[in-house]
This record gives C-alpha cells, sequence and structure tokens, in this order.
C-alpha cells in the first residue's frame, strides 16, 4: 500500500507545489497557534494571594502593642502638623508601637515617665517647648535612650544648650537651600547617589559639626549635613536638618530612626513590579510622527517588531515579569450596555506573548473611561465622562472580565489600573462590594495637584482589597520620581513602575525624543535598580500584591542580649523580609530564616519562622 502511494507521488507533476503549500500550511499553523496562545499556560505564580479574612491592615495589627516610642511634638508651631502626620505613617509602616504627646496640650511635667520607652522622638522645630524636661531626656539618653530630632532645629538658647552632645560645634540663625541630598554609601541603598528635590527652599539649618557627629548624608553641594547620629555615652541622638516632610522622603526618615538603639529591624515587602497600562489593547490612535520618523513604519508594526521585542530583551537582561493591564475598546460610552470587542486578533497575540514571558494580565477597563459617578466634577483636567450608576460600572467591569476570560483563557486576572490614576470613593467601593474577581488596586503612591487621582498607601484595606501602589512611570524617570524610589527602596524595598505603549504617541510621554531615547532612559532606571538591590525579587502585580500582605500585618518585637538579637513575628504567614540595622555588633549565624549583608550595616532578612534568632558578634552590652 505505501509503496502504491509512493509511486503515485512520484508521478504527480504537482508534487512541487504541494510542498510549497505545504510549508505555507505549516507557517500559519504556527502563526494561528502563537495568534491563539495555544502554547502558553496559566501564570506561575511564585507567590500567592493570602485569604481575604487572613490579610490585616497594619493598622489593626499593631493596635494594642505597648508602645516602645514617644513621640513628643507641639502642634502650635509652623511645619510640625506634616511632619507629624509623615512620621506617624512612617512608624506605623516600621510597626513602631508609639504614643504621642502634644505639648501645645499638655504640660512638659506630664511627660510620662521616658524608661517606659526604647526611643523617644521630637517633632517640633523650636526645641523651648520642652522647657527643662529638654535636660531630662538628654540625662535619660546618656544613660542609654534614643532621641531623634526629626525636624530641622531651630536655633535657640535650648539647641545651643544641647548641640555639643548632639553633635552641633556651632550654628548660625540663618537657613540654607537644599537642592538634593546625598547619602552615605554605607547608609541606604541606592547611596552614594545624589537625589534632587522639586522645588527647593531654604530648609537646612546653617551648621557646623564636631567630632562626635557620624555624618549619613549631606545635600547635594556637599556642605550641609542633613543626617547625622552621635553617640551620647550609652545613647544616642539622630539629627534631620533636611526640613521637607512628605510621601517622597519617607525613607530618608525610616532610615534615620533605624540608626536608634543597638539594633533596628523592621518589616518590607520585597518587590519589584512592572505595569504595561493599556496592554493588550486595540491599537490605539495617535501621532505616529515619530514612528515614521525613527522607523518607517505603522504604530501596529512598530509594536510588534520594535517595541515589544526591545521589552522582551529588557525582560530577559533585567529579570522582569510585566503585568500586562487590559482595555478592550477606547470608545467613551458610558450610558449603553457594553458591546464585545469584535477584533480579537491583537489581544490574542499580545496577550499570548505575555503570558509566555511568565508575565501576567490584570485589568485596566471595558474602555478608558474612569469608575467615577456625575458627583465627580472632571472640571477642565480631564474629558472623560461619568459613569450613570453604580450598575453600569459593575456591568462596564464584568465584560471586561467575560471578554479577557474569551480571549485569553489561561489568564488569571486579579489587578486592577485604575485609568488615569483616577477612582471615585463610589467606584472603590463598588469594587470592594461587587466584583471579587478584583484582589488588588494599583493607582498611584505620590500625590499631585490635582484631587482626581486615587493616591495608595501599601497595605490591606479594610474591605480586603490590597492597596499595591506604583511608584514611577516610563521611561525619563526624572528627579522627583527618582528621589521617590530612593526613599521607597529604604521604606518598603519596593520598587513599582509602570508605562504605556503609546508614550510613543504622545510628545509630552517622550515620543519626540523617539523610542531609543526613551528606552535609552529606561535601562538607566534598571541599572541603577539592579546596583541599588540586586536582591529585590523580580515580581509580577499579583505577586507583589500577595507580599505586600504579608508585609501589611506583620509586627516586630525585639529582645536583645550582649550575644543575640531575638526578633518574635507577629502574624507571621509562610515567610516575611525585615531590613536589620546593626548599630552595636556585628549580626553572625542566623536562626528561623536567611541573611543576606546590603550595605554598611544594613542587612535583608527572610524569615520562614515566627521568631528569629541573630548572633550578636562583636560587642555591646544589653
Amino acid at each position: 500500500m505505501i509503496r502504491s502511494i509512493w509511486r503515485i507521488w512520484k508521478r504527480f507533476r504537482w508534487k512541487n507545489l504541494v510542498r510549497v503549500w505545504a510549508v505555507f500550511m505549516a507557517i500559519a499553523l504556527v502563526l494561528l497557534a502563537q495568534t491563539l496562545g495555544i502554547h502558553y499556560g496559566a501564570t506561575k505564580f511564585t507567590l500567592k494571594y493570602m485569604a481575604r479574612n487572613e490579610a490585616i491592615p497594619a493598622q489593626n495589627a499593631i493596635m494594642g502593642q505597648r508602645a516602645t516610642n514617644l513621640m513628643l511634638v507641639d502642634s502650635s508651631q509652623d511645619g510640625v502638623d506634616e511632619a507629624e502626620a509623615m512620621m506617624k505613617q512612617v512608624l506605623l509602616d516600621m510597626k513602631v508601637p508609639t504614643a504621642t504627646v502634644d505639648l501645645a496640650k499638655t504640660d512638659p511635667d506630664d511627660i510620662p515617665s521616658l524608661n517606659r520607652y526604647r526611643t523617644v522622638l521630637i517633632v517640633m522645630p523650636e526645641l523651648d517647648s520642652l522647657g527643662d524636661e529638654l535636660v531630662s531626656i538628654m540625662r535619660w539618653v546618656e544613660g542609654g535612650g534614643n532621641m531623634m530630632l526629626a525636624m530641622t532645629p531651630e536655633k535657640t538658647g535650648y539647641l545651643d544648650a544641647i548641640g555639643p552632645q548632639i553633635g552641633i560645634e556651632s550654628s548660625a540663625y540663618d537657613y540654607v537651600m537644599t537642592k538634593g541630598i546625598k547619602p552615605a554609601r554605607d547608609f541606604m541603598l541606592g547611596g552614594g547617589h545624589t537625589y534632587m528635590f522639586s522645588g527647593p527652599f531654604k530648609s537646612s539649618l546653617s551648621l557646623n559639626l564636631n567630632e562626635k557627629a557620624t555624618v549619613e548624608a549631606v545635600s547635594a553641594n556637599g556642605h550641609t549635613p542633613l543626617i547625622w547620629s552621635a553617640d551620647v555615652r550609652s545613647g544616642r541622638t539622630v539629627t534631620c536638618n533636611i526640613g521637607i516632610y512628605g510621601k517622597v522622603v519617607r525613607g530618608f526618615y525610616a532610615s534615620a530612626f533605624s540608626l536608634l538603639g543597638s539594633a533596628t529591624a523592621y518589616p518590607v515587602i520585597n518587590s519589584a513590579a512592572f505595569y504595561l497600562d493599556d496592554f493588550p489593547s486595540p491599537v490605539p490612535s495617535g501621532d505616529a510622527t515619530y514612528i515614521k520618523r525613527d522607523y518607517g513604519m505603522s504604530i501596529a508594526d512598530f509594536y510588534s517588531k520594535v517595541w515589544w521585542p526591545d521589552l522582551t530583551k529588557l525582560a530577559e537582561r533585567y529579570g522582569i515579569r510585566f503585568t500586562g493591564v487590559m482595555i478592550e475598546n477606547y470608545g467613551d460610552d458610558t450610558k449603553d450596555a457594553p458591546v464585545r470587542q469584535k477584533d480579537e486578533s491583537h489581544f490574542s497575540y499580545f496577550g499570548g506573548l505575555l503570558l509566555k514571558q511568565n508575565g501576567e494580565i490584570g485589568y485596566h477597563g471595558y474602555n478608558h473611561q474612569p469608575l467615577v459617578l456625575p458627583n465627580t466634577d472632571y472640571g477642565d483636567e480631564y474629558a472623560y465622562h461619568q459613569w450613570p450608576n453604580r450598575k453600569a460600572v459593575v456591568a462596564s467591569l464584568r465584560e471586561l472580565i467575560a471578554f479577557q476570560k474569551s480571549v485569553l483563557p489561561a489568564a488569571t486576572a486579579s489587578v486592577y489600573v485604575p485609568p488615569s490614576n483616577i477612582l471615585s470613593k463610589e467606584g472603590r467601593q463598588t469594587i470592594g462590594r461587587d466584583v471579587p474577581e478584583i484582589r488588588t488596586i494599583a493607582s498611584t503612591y505620590l500625590p499631585s495637584d490635582s484631587k482626581l487621582p486615587y493616591v495608595q498607601e501599601f497595605g490591606v484595606a479594610d474591605d480586603g482589597i490590597v492597596e499595591a501602589p506604583r511608584i514611577v512611570s516610563g521611561g525619563m524617570v526624572g528627579d522627583y520620581m527618582r528621589l521617590a524610589a530612593e526613599s521607597e527602596l529604604n521604606m518598603h524595598f519596593v520598587s513599582t513602575h509602570f508605562m504605556h505603549p503609546d508614550d510613543m504617541l504622545d510628545p509630552d510621554r517622550g515620543a519626540k525624543e523617539g523610542w531609543a531615547v526613551y528606552r535609552k532612559g529606561l535601562e538607566n532606571y534598571l541599572d541603577w535598580l539592579e546596583a541599588s538591590a540586586p536582591s529585590i525579587r523580580m515580581q509580577t502585580g499579583t505577586e507583589c500584591a500577595s507580599a505586600v500582605q504579608r508585609f501589611s500585618g506583620l509586627t516586630v518585637k525585639m529582645r536583645e542580649s550582649a550575644n543575640e538579637w531575638e526578633f518574635d513575628l507577629g502574624n507571621f504567614k509562610d515567610q516575611a523580609w525585615l531590613l536589620l540595622r546593626a548599630n552595636h555588633g556585628t549580626p553572625g549565624r542566623i536562626q528561623g530564616g536567611s541573611m543576606i549583608r546590603m550595605t554598611g550595616n544594613l542587612y535583608l532578612i527572610k524569615a520562614t519562622d515566627s521568631t528569629v534568632h541573630v548572633e550578636r558578634k562583636a560587642g555591646g552590652a544589653a
């Protein structure tokens, strides 16, 4: 039988055409398989969500714990409210139980006994409000206490009186402009570089330090000390002379606080996540002038032949696993029932490639209209439309979820990114109440001049939704975002970044400079991140959110002896991450986890047990 078929085939005059046809069919089948994504499985997550009822908001986790830190404020002084709010969030995230006394409402004589606390944090520029209590505080420090001045001090008789003890040789009445901050290389992750402030002003006291001071950070010009410590007999003081208080610099104050005591350990997230907004989506409309200028091709060809291949190379080089968040269409209809997108090829092709990379698909919107109701006024800021009611909001999300499951059945989505980071109170409540598929919201971390963006903290909300904001964006990571990135490496040991495919269509986002320049800027940021935090985990949005869950509820209690630091971890799940600064003594062997040295006396601990023992070598009485 086989020989008969072979004889017929040899006599067949069109066999060469059949061969050509077979080759084309094979190519077509391969392309079809890629387009349909049939070779791509579900994302393999290295870290999975905890159950909603197991994830604990930070405030709940720390509630009821005995205060180990006393924060003294004077709300009648200028700037104290802002600095106090910043330090409260820093201490909450570091899980430092704190009692606060406001000297505008409490007589200094009624300050609790300092012997109850490990640390005292003074949040006021003019120390005169403390009166003679300042003398008591310094005596307590001499006996082994730890005090930090969080605000740039004013030159008064009280500052002059304690100046020599806290490292100040002389000071003037004037202030100097601080354009940026340069932390010491062995003080902070990312140290040794200068990070510029946005809108600098004369915020730092003009002063000189004595030999007692150990300088940890200086101004951009190197002339003004901004963070320093000083040992005072058995205790220690830390002084911050930055004079800027806000979200963008929290990590510098957290690092300063960690200089107190023999050691400080605090929970961190340990995650780097990278988002691609509007991806996959229909090919966006826009000005392709610069794409044609540089590549002579259409928008669609640029995405498939240049943009995505370049991102794939970056992902392989740096270990990135992108999280793309899908838009079904770019229509602005918010009143009619959602209509299914008919052209699925772009979604299945790019979505499949993303899954093949072991990346993740999330949600961005049925269309690009933020989830707001008629009571939200966009003013002149945006031309978006409002949704008429909550029912319409839910219907739009239900359509997006169904469409994604239809076109990419292997995708497991849980992360929602609001269009333009805009999400109203009602939209947020609707997600938590009516859309259980959404476990995480990844909006924005940094505030802006607009009141429209949904600004988040890292943590777990009361309704169980994980708040996992994005910090920096685009390829042109400018001074303000680079400062925030440095701060957050040391505050939460986290880096979250996002970019849009259509950045190359918008001159305001890098189109004019071109993709090559944009890509180089992104590489520059990734090089900095890799050098500053080589141990950070490259994760998807879900994995980052799962890490945030574990961070949110974790608490740390330290016991110390001459030979050991012991850390009891409350609400420990299966793993936890801590930054440990060893100020007196050198860490040795560890039980209950593993540890690596990051820089100077700063270590990263992975805890695998609820109790961690770290050997304390070379010193220090308990």
